[in-house]
């Protein structure tokens, strides 16, 4: 029988605003905005207009991922900082990294558009384990 683990809902904000933050960063001039854009065939003009849009999915998203990786790593026993993030690796490996690649071979992106939204998912997730854990 599955059972839920409590729900630490101040610890699921605070993760939902970190990988908020990561992608604030990541898509950025700072970083790899400009790559990704070429890569997308996104240009400026179109990227601002579906940013409220994606603004709002995203946090969405955060929401739901950050309440179902508490649930994990609480099921994980991930009760400290390195567990959490070998148990955030391992999903991000078997279930987001895998499932990007068809960018690679359906898509015919190049491997580093792939990297770059397979890095940044990896980054988002571990620093919401972190904050997570912290949390707890």
């Amino acid at each position: 029988m599955i059972a839920f683990m409590p729900v630490n809902l101040w610890g699921i904000g605070a993760a939902v605003l970190a990988a908020w933050a990561v992608a604030a960063l990541w898509y950025s001039p700072l970083l790899f905005i400009r790559p990704w854009a070429q890569m997308s065939g996104v240009d400026g003009a179109k990227f601002a207009a579906g940013l409220p849009r994606a603004i709002a999915v995203d946090l969405v998203t955060f929401a739901v991922m950050a309440l179902i990786l508490d649930q994990v790593l609480q099921a994980f026993g991930a009760r400290t900082i390195v567990p959490a993030v070998l148990c955030t690796f391992l999903l991000w490996l078997g279930f987001v990294a895998v499932a990007l690649l068809h960018s690679v071979t359906y898509e015919h992106r190049p491997l580093r558009y792939y990297a770059i939204n397979a890095g940044y998912r990896l980054v988002s997730m571990t620093v919401m384990a972190v904050v997570l854990t912290f949390l707890r």
